[in-house]
């Protein structure tokens, strides 16, 4: 008889852990992070560079391509860059990206984005705005 009740107590945790894992897992952290894209042309000789003014408030994460063929790069096709930000202390910052030529650093588009984190890290954008 004990030895049943302690079979069901164990199996009853380990039940409780798993969920407790599972919820922790699925956390869905959407609204802590930022991602703005990017398109470009594949073989053109610009790229897209971004500058943090504040880097205590947001940091950048990570930034990945997805092509419009889902194949890889052809020349000509285009190109989407998804860049990742993160939030880190309550504020406001500005994140400039500029499509910056590859041969002279002729600056062809500029655009501005004003980041404002929360106290609890949460992203979001305020401003976005094209020179």
């Amino acid at each position: 008889m004990k030895k049943k009740i302690i079979i069901g107590a164990v199996i009853l945790l380990i039940l409780v852990v798993t969920v407790i894992v599972i919820i922790i897992v699925n956390k869905d952290d959407s609204s802590k992070r930022l991602e703005l894209t990017y398109k470009t042309n594949g073989g053109v000789p610009f790229k897209w560079e971004y500058e943090i003014e504040d880097r205590s408030i947001v940091k950048f994460v990570k930034s990945y391509q997805i092509y419009n063929d889902n194949k890889g790069s052809k020349a000509g096709g285009p190109i989407y860059t998804n860049y990742v930000f993160k939030g880190l202390k309550e504020g406001k910052t500005k994140i400039t990206f500029k499509y910056v030529s590859i041969t002279d650093g002729r600056v062809a588009e500029t655009e501005e984005h004003i980041a404002k984190v929360d106290k609890d890290g949460n992203i979001a954008l305020v401003v976005n705005s094209k020179k």
